[in-house]
């Protein structure tokens, strides 16, 4: 499935904007609300492409119909039950070791083709840039620039990598709640109280009643250990989601969960709104998943997050055939395009370090940080500006550090609490 948004002069450039989506498993085109936005200045003389990649949007998605036993409790659990996997892969009438990075490179060179495009300039975020560096190990003589937001490259053994950064980010959280003195004083000793719910949810889950954004009837769930932790992680994508997290957990100590479930209500419902699980598990499943060793499982088990959602991704991906990768796969990309980098400072999934470790090889690439901005840079601050600048001319001089200026969003208060 494809949408191109044509250039507003007739004179247009030849090399269009690509949009590469995230996930795996988000198509590129439902994404055109938060992008277009974003390239509003290219499009007047490029074409903006989306593309949804196979098994995503309207390519043919490899969704997991919900059954009727699924509730709202499975909107704050990671864990995919064994049961659904198997029942997820029997229903599927395609194949699902085909739906993976390397196959999708190909299906994109080939459109892009068929749509007249020679050069290209590729916009990927998050999983999209994974599929933006294969891309350009592939077809790099058709790059013209490439804009890397949240780098996710093939060898950062997702999920695992995500125990490390989240303890990172919420490390980040919690020194910056304690440098600030309205947070310090009405949050006192945040992290001891995490440790103390934490610990009570171990021993003892708790039941809470929480509205189903979907039917509007109240419904009651279960909060264990691994949902509490869930609560803590996803917020930490958006900043400002996160600075709703001490008040939560504050709450949360109380008794009173429904302020932490309901900040990743809206987080939660629009994963399983937006993102093909079975196009996923295709990705991870045969290209993460086969990496992690016993060593990595070791060193991650003492940390906050553990590995609890690594074990789960572990036992899903036992049931779900796996492609064949690529020998080089793995293999750093070596080129001389040039590439923007853009990271988030307090990113939980793709912070600094992978974009670090990616631009060693690519000779031609700059990096730049927003130390208070989450998951996605692109849209914040002085973003769209560096991207506009460098598509236009890729050569051009930037200055990133604009996005330091990108205030971490004030920590939310109780009602009524005064200084």
């Amino acid at each position: 499935h494809i949408a191109v948004v044509p250039a507003r002069i007739r004179a247009r450039e030849a090399d269009p904007i690509v949009v590469l989506a995230g996930g795996p498993g988000q198509g590129a085109i439902a994404l055109a609300p938060q992008v277009m936005p974003l390239f509003a200045r290219l499009n007047d003389a490029r074409d903006v492409v989306m593309i949804d990649q196979r098994g995503t949007g309207s390519s043919h998605p490899l969704d997991c119909e919900e059954d009727e036993e699924q509730s709202l409790q499975s909107l704050f659990e990671d864990a995919l039950p064994r049961r659904v996997v198997e029942r997820c892969l029997a229903a599927l009438d395609a194949d699902p070791t085909k739906y993976i990075t390397s196959i999708a490179v190909e299906d994109y060179d080939e459109v892009l083709t068929a749509l007249g495009y020679g050069q290209v300039n590729l916009w990927g975020g998050s999983y999209g840039t994974r599929m933006a560096l294969e891309f350009l190990r592939r077809h790099g003589s058709r790059v013209r620039s490439m804009v890397l937001d949240g780098v996710a490259p093939a060898g950062m053994k997702l999920p695992l990598s995500f125990v490390a950064d989240g303890d990172a980010a919420l490390e980040r959280l919690l020194a910056d709640c304690d440098g600030d003195d309205r947070c310090k004083q009405i949050y006192p000793g945040l992290r001891a109280t995490i440790g103390q719910v934490r610990g009570e949810l171990k021993r003892r889950p708790v039941r809470a009643a929480i509205q189903d954004p979907r039917t509007g009837e109240r419904e009651t769930i279960s909060v264990n250990e691994n949902v509490f932790l869930s609560g803590i992680f996803r917020p930490l994508y958006v900043a400002e989601l996160a600075s709703l997290l001490p008040l939560g957990i504050s709450s949360a100590a109380r008794g009173d969960f429904n302020p932490l479930l309901a900040q990743n209500l809206e987080f939660a419902d629009d994963i399983a709104e937006n993102l093909s699980i079975g196009m996923h598990l295709s990705v991870i499943c045969a290209e993460d998943i086969p990496r992690i060793t016993r060593e990595d499982l070791a060193k991650v088990a003492s940390s906050f997050f553990g590995r609890a959602l690594v074990d789960d991704f572990i036992t899903a991906c036992e049931s779900w055939p796996r492609g064949l990768v690529p020998a080089d796969f793995y293999e750093p990309v070596r080129s001389d395009v040039p590439v923007l980098m853009l990271s988030g400072g307090i990113d939980p999934a793709t912070p600094p370090r992978h974009a670090e470790a990616v631009g060693a090889t690519l000779a031609n690439s700059r990096h730049f940080v927003a130390p208070r901005v989450g998951h996605g840079v692109s849209l914040h601050g002085c973003g769209p500006r560096l991207i506009e600048t460098f598509v236009r001319t890729p050569a051009a001089k930037l200055d990133g550090k604009c996005l330091e200026r990108i205030p971490r969003p004030l920590f939310v208060l109780p009602l009524g609490t005064r200084f």
